[in-house]
């Protein structure tokens, strides 16, 4: 599934005329709360507003988001069933987007949007951050608007860190709930950089006593919220897993008025637009505030490159633009030293360096017909991974009391720092000493040493042997 909408069919989404929900929830106290109802009055959202929601799995068939649920993925069990493991996650997207005037429950923060269902938690109850890392990504590459993730653990891997950051470069949002602990230490991914962090609020403005609280909680909404229950019915749930999903469905909202918005500009007019909850950075969003403030901008390309400068290492280039925005953006890569000049056959959003880019400083053009060409910073300049052309020689006689000296070969790569161990070895092989020269000692006798030199460059290391000595005697 990949989202392929028109910015004229945005606008006009933005600017239907909104129907007041009569469903039996529709007047529970978390969406004045929010001034859903007065957002509700600028825009419902559009079904190619796709809120991506990382959790058990959805219902597909729950009458509160029959015919709204995208075909997802299950990350755990590896197919394209996301089948509910539990009931969380159905919970979570019925308060994003469950629909409204259907005589059931309450209704979606953005009731007019869609769901992408990606399932991360096993039957175990357990989601595991490289899962989560994954379905960030695959949220990003088939059209999502926005992802919630109401999840909680307590730290952040590498890969979860460029999934988000990957996320925000292509025009995405993440949202995620900061946890119920009721503590200040940061839980992920929810402290991530480049997430958008919610605890829980009361009714009246302040901090559920269960919530997570800090600065790098950014934002708060109600501690409680209706939902969807499995079976078809409905009910209303707590804590900061269905506060979270009011603020992505908020956002959902505010992509729907405003599809050539950056994330930057979607969060600080969400900021701009709250109230102060103590131990929160912004506190508590109003709605429709923060579409006023957000208008709808006009779509401007801000291309940056995500990856490893190096040789063999993939790199990709984002214009900024949500791919659903209807934006065609296309692009160039090139080689800089003083000037840039056009790499042949480097048109695709992904690049991997070759071997003539070594030392050079790339960048990315991007280019849409109605907004013109604009380019990304360069690079770092391109390093080569360490290659060794020639094998390190050990100098000198295997003698008790001898001094041998390691050559250290010869290598291609740049910026590499060499490092020489020595071993010595039956085998099998154990470390005895550091450094260009070595002394041979009486625990060698019987053993054969060689020389080890290792080539690295933050990119990556290379190690080189020489040949082993003769025995020691």
């Amino acid at each position: 599934m990949a989202v392929a909408l028109s910015a004229s069919a945005l606008v006009l989404a933005a600017t239907a005329a909104a129907v007041t929900p009569s469903d039996p929830l529709a007047t529970h106290p978390a969406y004045a709360t929010l001034n859903l109802p007065g957002a509700w009055d600028i825009t419902t959202g559009s079904p190619e507003v796709v809120i991506a929601v990382i959790d058990s799995g959805v219902d597909p068939a729950h009458p509160e988001l029959a015919g709204s649920v995208h075909p997802g993925y299950d990350f755990v069990d590896r197919d394209d069933d996301a089948a509910p493991v539990d009931a969380h996650g159905t919970g979570v997207a019925a308060v994003a987007a469950a629909h409204a005037d259907n005589g059931i429950g309450g209704v979606g923060a953005c009731f007019g949007c869609s769901i992408l269902p990606l399932q991360v938690v096993g039957a175990d109850g357990i989601a595991l951050n490289v899962h989560i890392a994954e379905a960030i990504d695959y949220a990003v590459d088939h059209g999502a608007a926005v992802v919630n993730i109401s999840l909680i653990g307590p730290n952040s891997p590498p890969e979860l860190e460029r999934a988000i950051t990957r996320a925000r470069a292509a025009g995405v949002v993440v949202v995620a709930a900061a946890g119920n602990d009721g503590r200040d230490e940061p839980r992920y991914p929810a402290a991530t950089p480049g997430a958008i962090s919610v605890g829980a609020s009361t009714y009246d403005g302040r901090r559920a006593s269960f919530s997570n609280w800090g600065m790098w909680v950014k934002f708060a909404a109600p501690e409680c919220a209706p939902i969807a229950v499995l079976g078809g019915g409905s009910g209303v749930g707590c804590g900061t897993s269905m506060s979270s999903p009011l603020v992505a469905g908020i956002v959902a909202l505010m992509r729907t008025q405003a599809p050539y918005a950056t994330p930057g500009e979607i969060e600080a007019s969400l900021a701009r637009a709250s109230r102060l909850v103590s131990n929160t950075r912004y506190g508590l969003p109003d709605a429709a505030a923060a579409l006023r403030d957000l208008g709808a901008p006009a779509p401007q390309l801000r291309p940056t490159i995500l990856g490893v400068a190096a040789v063999g290492h993939e790199l990709e280039a984002f214009s900024g633009l949500w791919a659903g925005s209807g934006v065609d953006v296309a692009y160039r890569w090139e080689r800089c030293s003083t000037a840039c000049t056009a790499i042949a056959g480097a048109s695709n959003r992904k690049y991997t360096p070759v071997a003539a880019d070594g030392g050079r400083r790339l960048r990315a053009v991007a280019t849409a017909a109605s907004i013109g060409a604009t380019a990304s910073p360069r690079t770092k300049a391109v390093q080569i991974p360490p290659r060794m052309l020639r094998r390190p020689e050990i100098l000198g006689q295997p003698t008790i009391g001898a001094r041998l000296t390691a050559t250290l070969g010869e290598w291609k790569g740049t910026s590499l720092r060499l490092t020489v161990g020595w071993f010595r070895c039956k085998p099998p092989c154990e470390r005895v000493g550091t450094g260009r020269s070595y002394r041979v000692r009486k625990a060698d006798r019987g053993y054969r040493l060689l020389a080890a030199v290792v080539a690295s460059n933050g990119i990556q290391s290379t190690t080189g042997l020489s040949l082993p000595t003769r025995t020691v005697r």
